[in-house]
């Protein structure tokens, strides 16, 4: 699709809400000169799935009536993803349910934008909402959020959406429990940002995506081997061989209520150095490394 629309100067600014809103607003596509199948558009245009909710209506131009704004263009590409994937035409409609719950405002707080002339001409200007949907495409553009969204056949409605402050939020609450539920949950991962990136000059700082670290298996050995032996764990010594870990020693301190019972800590096959420690001649405990190769 070639067209003069640009995002730059909207890209990871926030001092003019009002002029992006009248930019991403105002019906500017031409249907049939857009990167979707015009078939493919009149198909899901006839079976109701390129609608969509918005709190702040179209701009009224003099254009043809036959355009869509930039905001309506991304729903589109979304439905195009959805469906290549193998979502339902009804999985789409559910989605486009949840994208479309309102996020309401007060005009005292928000008299600028709700003097807008998007919204002054939208036919829910009286009740002063924006959408689900038009929030992830604002935090887009203007905070440069890299929001993927991960859709779940089983329930499409309940998606996840996920950007790189999310993860550091889990990390900071200590939840990464629940964010591994998700990536682990069977899923299509759609990123909702690159939609905006064909409208970004390729000298200008886009988006910054931070990879998410999948362990080795030596990596996961050690976790799973340290953890086995947490409650008991004195100390911790990794060895590297060309920046990889290639042996671990544990060492761990057990008491022992009986002396003849140190002898069940000694298994065939290991590797270890036993320390007895003994106070008036009787056992109190003992230290235990064992030796791992990865």
């Amino acid at each position: 699709m070639k067209n003069k629309f640009t995002l730059d100067p909207y890209f990871g600014e926030l001092s003019d809400p009002d002029s992006l809103i009248n930019y991403i607003y105002a019906p500017i596509f031409l249907r049939t000169k857009i990167d979707v199948l015009y078939f493919d558009f009149l198909n899901w245009e006839n079976h109701d799935l390129l609608d969509i909710d918005l709190g702040l209506g179209t701009i009224k131009t003099d254009y043809k009536k036959t355009a869509i704004s930039f905001v309506q263009y991304v729903w589109i590409k979304m439905v195009e993803a959805l469906i290549k994937y193998g979502f339902s035409y009804n999985d789409v409609k559910a989605i486009r349910k949840k994208l479309s719950e309102k996020l309401h405002y007060s005009f005292s707080s928000n008299q600028k934008i709700a003097q807008n002339k998007a919204l002054q001409t939208s036919d829910n200007h009286q009740e002063f909402y924006v959408t689900e949907f038009e929030r992830y495409v604002f935090s887009t553009i203007a905070n440069k959020n890299n929001y993927k969204f991960f859709f779940y056949k089983d329930a499409p409605e309940d998606y996840f959406v996920f950007d790189d402050s999310l993860l550091n939020m889990f990390i900071e609450f200590n939840e990464e429990h629940e964010l591994r539920e998700k990536f682990n949950k069977d899923h299509f991962s759609f990123s909702f940002y690159k939609i905006f990136e064909p409208f970004l000059s390729s000298d200008i700082d886009a988006f910054e995506t931070k990879s998410i670290s999948i362990l080795s298996n030596e990596e996961t050995k050690t976790l799973r081997m340290i953890r086995r032996n947490y409650n008991n764990l004195e100390s911790i010594i990794i060895r590297f061989k060309k920046a990889k870990p290639t042996h671990l020693e544990i060492k761990t301190t057990k008491k022992v209520v009986a002396e003849s019972r140190i002898i069940e800590h000694i298994q065939k096959g290991d590797y270890s150095t036993i320390v007895i420690k003994t106070v008036d001649g009787s056992i109190v405990n003992f230290e235990n490394t064992k030796k791992y190769k990865l």
